[in-house]
C-alpha cells in the first residue's frame, strides 16, 4: 500500500518509517541505526524533553512534506507513535 504526501510524491509505510528513524537518529548523536526502532521512546530511551520533540517538525516538513501540529508532535511517546502520525496523514491512495 502506497499513500500520498503533500506533494503528490509516494510512499510505502517502510519508507516512512526509515526517513522517520534516520531524522531520529541525526537528531540523536551517539544512537546507532540499530538502537532505534519503532519502541523507542522519545523521552525516556532517547532523552528528549518536550521541546526537543518539536525538532523533528522541520526535518519531516522538509522530508515528508507533511506538516505537523505541534500538539499532536508533543502527545507523541515512540519512534512508532511519529511514524503512524505521519503515515496518517497522508493520502491514501
Amino acid at each position: 500500500m502506497t499513500r500520498k504526501d503533500d506533494r503528490g510524491h509516494r510512499w510505502t509505510d517502510q519508507g516512512v518509517q526509515r526517513a522517520v528513524i534516520r531524522i531520529v537518529r541525526r537528531l540523536s548523536p551517539g544512537f546507532g541505526r540499530r538502537k532505534i526502532t519503532r519502541k523507542t521512546r522519545l523521552h525516556t530511551d532517547l532523552g528528549w524533553d518536550d521541546w526537543y520533540v518539536l525538532r523533528v517538525v522541520g526535518p519531516i516538513r522538509a522530508t515528508l512534506h507533511e506538516t505537523l501540529e505541534d500538539r499532536v508532535v508533543l502527545a507523541l511517546r515512540t519512534v512508532g507513535d511519529l511514524v503512524s502520525c505521519v503515515w496518517n496523514g497522508m493520502e491514501a491512495t
